[in-house]
């Protein structure tokens, strides 16, 4: 069997009702279309499983976990420390502290370093305070 079709005949661009040509600028599309559920935040970073500085039992190093450069890691460390030395009292544990005030600390990180808000319960800046109220209240006994 053989068969010949019609030639195909040229279309112009407005002709077609599948083309549509969207502007670049991205403040034109609305943040939410009704009936469509609000775009969600990306999900906040988990704590590794184990405990810092617990490499033989199963922990993590914090630094590498965080895959900051050193000097990011050495700066938000740093002023953490800053944060306990305002407003906890480092001669005791970390289970001795008040929790408004570890909350004072969380709040005051948080705000200072806003990429601290991407890990779920604060979990790094507990293990910065963990760290340092470990060391800083066994020099006090």
């Amino acid at each position: 069997m053989h068969c010949e079709f019609p030639p195909e005949r040229a279309l112009d661009p407005h002709m077609l009702t599948q083309h549509k040509v969207f502007s670049r600028a991205v403040d034109l599309i609305p943040p939410t279309m009704p009936g469509l559920p609000a775009p969600s935040a990306p999900p906040k970073i988990l704590k590794p499983r184990g405990k810092v500085s617990r490499l033989n039992r199963g922990g993590y190093n914090l630094q590498d976990k965080l895959g900051w450069s050193p000097s990011e890691y050495e700066e938000v460390r740093s002023f953490v420390i800053h944060l306990a030395l305002e407003h906890l009292n480092v001669q005791r544990s970390w289970k001795a502290q008040l929790t408004h005030k570890l909350k004072v600390v969380f709040s005051e990180a948080k705000s200072h370093y806003p990429v601290l808000d991407d890990y779920k319960g604060d979990w790094v800046v507990s293990d910065f305070l963990r760290g340092y109220l470990k060391n800083s209240s066994t020099r006090a006994n």
